[in-house]
Protein backbone atom coordinates (compact mmCIF):
# COMPACT_ATOMS: atom_id res chain seq x y z
CA UNK A 1 0.00 0.00 0.00
CA UNK A 2 1.00 3.30 -1.11
CA UNK A 3 2.40 5.77 1.87
CA UNK A 4 1.82 8.65 0.10
CA UNK A 5 3.00 10.61 -2.80
CA UNK A 6 5.87 12.93 -2.91
CA UNK A 7 6.46 15.86 -5.14
CA UNK A 8 10.13 16.39 -6.56
CA UNK A 9 12.37 17.00 -9.11
CA UNK A 10 13.39 14.29 -11.28
CA UNK A 11 17.19 12.71 -9.97
CA UNK A 12 19.00 13.51 -7.05
CA UNK A 13 17.29 16.07 -6.16
CA UNK A 14 19.50 17.31 -2.66
CA UNK A 15 16.56 18.43 -0.22
CA UNK A 16 14.64 15.15 -1.23
CA UNK A 17 17.40 12.04 -0.92
CA UNK A 18 17.13 11.72 3.00
CA UNK A 19 13.55 11.06 2.80
CA UNK A 20 13.47 8.74 0.13
CA UNK A 21 16.30 6.65 1.94
CA UNK A 22 14.30 6.83 5.15
CA UNK A 23 11.07 5.64 3.43
CA UNK A 24 12.81 3.19 2.38
CA UNK A 25 14.68 1.93 4.52
CA UNK A 26 11.19 2.30 6.96
CA UNK A 27 9.39 0.24 4.30
CA UNK A 28 7.06 3.47 2.99
CA UNK A 29 5.82 3.02 -0.65
CA UNK A 30 6.18 6.31 -1.89
CA UNK A 31 4.69 7.45 -5.13
CA UNK A 32 7.44 9.86 -6.31
CA UNK A 33 6.08 12.28 -8.48
CA UNK A 34 8.70 14.06 -10.62
CA UNK A 35 6.86 16.82 -12.30
CA UNK A 36 6.23 19.96 -9.81
CA UNK A 37 3.93 22.67 -9.65
CA UNK A 38 0.81 20.70 -11.26
CA UNK A 39 -2.48 21.29 -9.82
CA UNK A 40 -2.18 18.24 -7.14
CA UNK A 41 1.52 19.81 -5.77
CA UNK A 42 0.04 23.38 -5.60
CA UNK A 43 -2.75 21.95 -3.23
CA UNK A 44 -0.36 21.41 -0.75
CA UNK A 45 2.59 23.94 -1.34
CA UNK A 46 0.96 26.94 -2.68
CA UNK A 47 4.34 28.43 -3.69
CA UNK A 48 5.31 25.49 -5.56
CA UNK A 49 8.42 23.81 -3.68
CA UNK A 50 9.41 20.56 -3.54
CA UNK A 51 9.67 18.34 -1.98
CA UNK A 52 6.12 18.24 -0.82
CA UNK A 53 4.34 15.14 0.68
CA UNK A 54 0.36 13.88 1.01
CA UNK A 55 -0.19 10.90 2.81
CA UNK A 56 -2.84 8.45 2.00
CA UNK A 57 -4.64 9.99 4.73
CA UNK A 58 -4.86 13.19 2.94
CA UNK A 59 -2.54 14.78 5.33
CA UNK A 60 -0.55 17.22 4.00
CA UNK A 61 3.34 18.60 4.52
CA UNK A 62 5.81 21.07 2.77
CA UNK A 63 9.13 22.28 3.69
CA UNK A 64 11.90 19.56 3.43
CA UNK A 65 12.83 19.07 7.31
CA UNK A 66 9.16 18.60 8.72
CA UNK A 67 8.85 15.91 6.05
CA UNK A 68 11.97 14.16 6.54
CA UNK A 69 11.17 13.94 10.17
CA UNK A 70 7.58 12.85 10.14
CA UNK A 71 8.77 10.05 7.23
CA UNK A 72 11.42 8.68 9.86
CA UNK A 73 9.21 9.22 12.57
CA UNK A 74 7.60 6.32 11.38
CA UNK A 75 9.58 3.71 12.34
CA UNK A 76 8.49 3.82 16.30
CA UNK A 77 12.26 1.54 17.15
CA UNK A 78 14.30 3.96 14.58
CA UNK A 79 17.94 5.24 15.32
CA UNK A 80 18.06 7.86 12.93
CA UNK A 81 16.38 10.03 15.83
CA UNK A 82 19.18 10.19 18.27
CA UNK A 83 18.88 8.29 21.59
CA UNK A 84 17.86 11.11 23.95
CA UNK A 85 16.18 14.45 23.45
CA UNK A 86 19.70 16.45 23.28
CA UNK A 87 20.65 14.58 20.59
CA UNK A 88 17.19 15.06 18.42
CA UNK A 89 18.08 18.91 19.05
CA UNK A 90 21.36 18.31 17.27
CA UNK A 91 20.04 16.49 14.50
CA UNK A 92 18.00 19.45 13.94
CA UNK A 93 20.67 21.99 14.43
CA UNK A 94 22.83 20.47 11.34
CA UNK A 95 19.44 19.53 9.48
CA UNK A 96 18.69 23.48 9.71
CA UNK A 97 22.42 24.76 8.88
CA UNK A 98 22.89 23.08 6.12
CA UNK A 99 19.64 23.61 4.93
CA UNK A 100 19.76 27.74 5.04
CA UNK A 101 23.69 28.59 5.49
CA UNK A 102 24.95 26.17 2.91
CA UNK A 103 22.26 25.33 0.21
CA UNK A 104 20.92 28.75 -0.33
CA UNK A 105 24.44 30.26 -0.38
CA UNK A 106 25.73 27.45 -2.61
CA UNK A 107 22.88 28.03 -4.91
CA UNK A 108 23.47 31.63 -5.75
CA UNK A 109 27.25 30.31 -6.45
CA UNK A 110 25.39 27.90 -8.74
CA UNK A 111 22.59 30.15 -10.55
CA UNK A 112 24.61 32.17 -12.37
CA UNK A 113 26.81 29.66 -13.89
CA UNK A 114 24.12 27.53 -14.94
CA UNK A 115 22.76 30.34 -16.83
CA UNK A 116 19.90 30.38 -14.93
CA UNK A 117 20.03 34.50 -13.46
CA UNK A 118 22.33 36.67 -14.79
CA UNK A 119 25.77 36.27 -14.21
CA UNK A 120 28.29 38.67 -12.32
CA UNK A 121 31.71 37.23 -11.25
CA UNK A 122 32.19 39.51 -8.13
CA UNK A 123 28.58 38.01 -7.18
CA UNK A 124 29.61 34.33 -7.43
CA UNK A 125 32.74 34.67 -5.73
CA UNK A 126 30.80 36.32 -2.88
CA UNK A 127 28.84 33.21 -2.35
CA UNK A 128 31.43 31.14 -2.63
CA UNK A 129 33.21 32.56 -0.15
CA UNK A 130 30.68 32.37 2.46
CA UNK A 131 29.42 28.72 1.54
CA UNK A 132 32.83 27.85 2.18
CA UNK A 133 32.75 30.09 5.49
CA UNK A 134 29.59 27.60 6.69
CA UNK A 135 31.53 24.68 5.40
CA UNK A 136 34.61 25.87 7.40
CA UNK A 137 32.29 25.91 10.90
CA UNK A 138 31.70 21.64 9.72
CA UNK A 139 35.20 20.92 8.67
CA UNK A 140 36.52 21.88 12.04
CA UNK A 141 33.25 19.93 13.94
CA UNK A 142 34.16 16.87 12.21
CA UNK A 143 37.47 17.23 12.76
CA UNK A 144 37.17 14.34 15.41
CA UNK A 145 34.00 13.08 14.70
CA UNK A 146 32.78 10.20 12.50
CA UNK A 147 29.27 11.36 13.21
CA UNK A 148 27.34 14.63 12.85
CA UNK A 149 25.12 13.73 16.19
CA UNK A 150 26.62 10.92 18.40
CA UNK A 151 28.54 7.84 17.42
CA UNK A 152 26.08 6.65 15.27
CA UNK A 153 24.44 7.36 11.97
CA UNK A 154 21.32 9.79 11.82
CA UNK A 155 18.85 11.52 9.89
CA UNK A 156 21.51 14.31 9.88
CA UNK A 157 23.98 12.86 8.53
CA UNK A 158 21.42 11.33 5.39
CA UNK A 159 19.71 15.00 5.21
CA UNK A 160 23.26 17.06 5.44
CA UNK A 161 24.81 14.76 2.73
CA UNK A 162 21.87 15.35 0.42
CA UNK A 163 21.92 18.86 0.91
CA UNK A 164 25.92 19.17 0.11
CA UNK A 165 25.60 16.75 -2.56
CA UNK A 166 25.17 19.83 -4.79
CA UNK A 167 28.97 20.97 -4.02
CA UNK A 168 30.27 17.77 -5.09
CA UNK A 169 28.20 17.75 -8.21
CA UNK A 170 29.35 21.35 -9.92
CA UNK A 171 32.30 22.46 -7.01
CA UNK A 172 34.44 20.12 -5.33
CA UNK A 173 37.18 18.68 -7.20
CA UNK A 174 40.10 16.54 -5.93
CA UNK A 175 42.01 19.91 -4.67
CA UNK A 176 39.39 21.46 -2.83
CA UNK A 177 38.75 17.79 -0.76
CA UNK A 178 42.31 17.95 -0.27
CA UNK A 179 41.89 20.97 1.98
CA UNK A 180 38.84 20.04 3.46
CA UNK A 181 39.26 16.48 4.28
CA UNK A 182 36.70 15.43 7.01
CA UNK A 183 33.42 17.12 5.32
CA UNK A 184 34.86 15.11 2.40
CA UNK A 185 35.57 11.93 4.30
CA UNK A 186 32.08 12.15 6.36
CA UNK A 187 30.23 13.31 2.98
CA UNK A 188 31.82 9.75 1.20
CA UNK A 189 31.14 7.58 4.24
CA UNK A 190 27.74 8.78 4.07
CA UNK A 191 27.01 7.96 0.57
CA UNK A 192 28.22 4.47 1.11
CA UNK A 193 25.80 3.95 3.60
CA UNK A 194 23.31 1.04 2.22
CA UNK A 195 20.37 3.18 3.29
CA UNK A 196 21.97 6.30 1.29
CA UNK A 197 23.46 4.72 -1.85
CA UNK A 198 20.32 2.64 -2.59
CA UNK A 199 18.05 5.57 -3.49
CA UNK A 200 21.24 7.76 -5.47
CA UNK A 201 23.23 7.62 -8.63
CA UNK A 202 25.88 6.09 -7.99
CA UNK A 203 28.79 7.39 -6.10
CA UNK A 204 31.23 10.00 -8.43
CA UNK A 205 33.56 12.29 -6.91
CA UNK A 206 35.20 15.07 -9.72
CA UNK A 207 38.51 15.35 -10.33
CA UNK A 208 38.03 19.28 -11.27
CA UNK A 209 35.43 21.44 -10.83
CA UNK A 210 32.56 21.68 -13.39
CA UNK A 211 32.41 25.20 -12.82
CA UNK A 212 35.29 27.56 -11.73
CA UNK A 213 33.51 30.96 -11.63
CA UNK A 214 33.29 31.46 -15.57
CA UNK A 215 30.44 32.77 -17.89
CA UNK A 216 27.78 30.43 -18.74
CA UNK A 217 28.35 28.27 -22.11
CA UNK A 218 24.67 27.43 -22.70
CA UNK A 219 21.86 29.23 -22.89
CA UNK A 220 19.21 28.87 -19.95
CA UNK A 221 16.52 26.56 -21.75
CA UNK A 222 19.82 24.09 -22.50
CA UNK A 223 20.80 23.83 -18.77
CA UNK A 224 21.04 20.16 -17.64
CA UNK A 225 16.61 19.76 -16.10
CA UNK A 226 17.92 18.65 -12.88
CA UNK A 227 20.78 20.88 -11.99
CA UNK A 228 18.90 24.08 -13.13
CA UNK A 229 15.62 22.45 -11.16
CA UNK A 230 17.69 21.89 -8.10
CA UNK A 231 19.11 25.43 -7.89
CA UNK A 232 15.79 27.29 -8.52
CA UNK A 233 14.45 25.50 -6.15
CA UNK A 234 16.90 25.84 -3.86
CA UNK A 235 16.60 29.86 -3.75
CA UNK A 236 13.47 29.81 -2.83
CA UNK A 237 13.37 28.34 0.69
Amino acid sequence: MVFGTLYTFPGDQCRTIAIKAVAKANGLDLDIRETPRTPDHLSISKLGKVPAFQGADSFKLFECMAIALYITSQNEQTTLLGKDKKEYAEIIKWMSFFNTEIVILMTQQLLPQLGVIPYDRDQVEFFANMTQRSVDVVEEYLQDRTFLVGDQLSLADLFCAGNISLGFQFFYGKAWRQQNPNVSRWYEMVCHQPIYAAVTDKFQLLDEPKLTNNPPEKKPETVPKNGAAVAIEATQA
